[in-house]
């Protein structure tokens, strides 16, 4: 699975409790993880849970008040918070944040 991470020049990870099942702790790439702070489905004890698997300088980002279901436009999910803040908010958030990232590796 990991053989072609030479062609790989960073890695974005949204919304996701990943990297629960690989350990990418090795990585030598940028790597962001961005979570939102009321995400019921890859909570923030999740996320802190698996952040060993991840490069020590992996950039976290946390979208205070974003649930999981304001990353698309889907129903709620099992599980998942209400969000503090709206969908428009989180999806503007979320690409200035990927901007940023890929403007700064």
């Amino acid at each position: 699975m990991f053989n072609k991470l030479a062609e790989v020049d960073g890695l974005v990870l949204i919304g996701t409790t990943h990297s629960r099942d690989f350990d990418l702790s090795k990585l030598n790439i940028p790597v962001l993880k961005v979570y939102g702070t009321e995400d019921g489905v890859a909570d923030v004890p999740q996320i802190l849970a698996n952040k060993g698997l991840l490069p020590k300088d992996t950039r976290f980002f946390s979208v205070e008040g974003g649930n999981h279901a304001q990353l698309a436009y889907y129903a709620d999910q099992l599980g998942d918070h209400s969000g503090s803040i709206s969908r428009e908010k989180r999806q503007q958030i979320t690409p200035y944040v990927l901007l940023e990232f890929i403007n700064k590796k």
